[in-house]
């Protein structure tokens, strides 16, 4: 898994279990309030909705706010989704961790809902469910277990993580060492750097299906 998206899931966990008004619940409006530039110069109170704000707040603290649509409202995040190209209009998308999802507490279930988005947490963990943790639930921070499709998803933000690199054949994993060995002794593979193969796991595959299938 990309360092990025582990580091930025136990740094939203880390929140679990604190409660508004806390010590904690103000560190998490601090760290959101110290964004620049303020997303619409609107500063959160400890009297305000938090779910955006948390679920931004975090993602400062894990050093992957950039990649983001920072935000305190849930609409606010969509239009910025979308403009970053980042937003996933479907229910039945399988997020990864890290992402964000979206609810409507009103959704019908009648195809993929298009209505006012009410809620948003940070993805953990995905199997046959979807394990979030959500900010302002219930005035706390908690884990919600929601099923895949459910029907109050209003979406996804699918941010694109910087994945890990392998900088050298010996850092690569077992099954890919005769591959990537035998490109860099033929010179077809020189990184992007002299000491810095710079390959991701997705190269590394693809490579491997290539060399098995006698294409390199």
């Amino acid at each position: 898994m990309e360092t990025q998206r582990l580091e930025y899931a136990l740094t939203a966990a880390r929140f679990l279990g604190i409660k508004e008004g806390s010590r904690e619940h103000q560190r998490i409006l601090d760290a959101y309030n110290a964004i620049r530039p303020l997303p619409r110069g609107y500063a959160l109170k400890n009297t305000d909705p938090w779910c955006a704000g948390f679920v931004s707040a975090a993602a400062v603290l894990a050093g992957v706010g950039h990649l983001l649509p920072l935000e305190c409202s849930c609409a606010q995040i969509i239009e910025k989704a979308r403009r970053m190209g980042i937003w996933v209009e479907r229910d039945d998308h399988v997020p990864q961790i890290g992402d964000w999802i979206l609810y409507n507490w009103d959704a019908k279930g009648e195809g993929d809902d298009t209505g006012a988005p009410d809620h948003v947490g940070v993805v953990i963990g995905v199997d046959s469910e979807i394990f979030v943790v959500e900010g302002n639930y219930e005035n706390a921070v908690k884990l919600r277990i929601v099923p895949r499709n459910w029907k109050k998803i209003r979406g996804f933000v699918s941010p694109r993580y910087r994945q890990h690199t392998f900088r050298t054949p010996e850092d690569v994993p077992d099954y890919a060492q005769d591959t990537i060995r035998k490109l860099c002794a033929d010179g077809s593979l020189r990184g992007i750097s002299d000491d810095d193969l710079g390959l991701t796991e997705d190269l590394i595959r693809t490579l491997v299906i290539l060399d098995r299938r006698g294409k390199l």
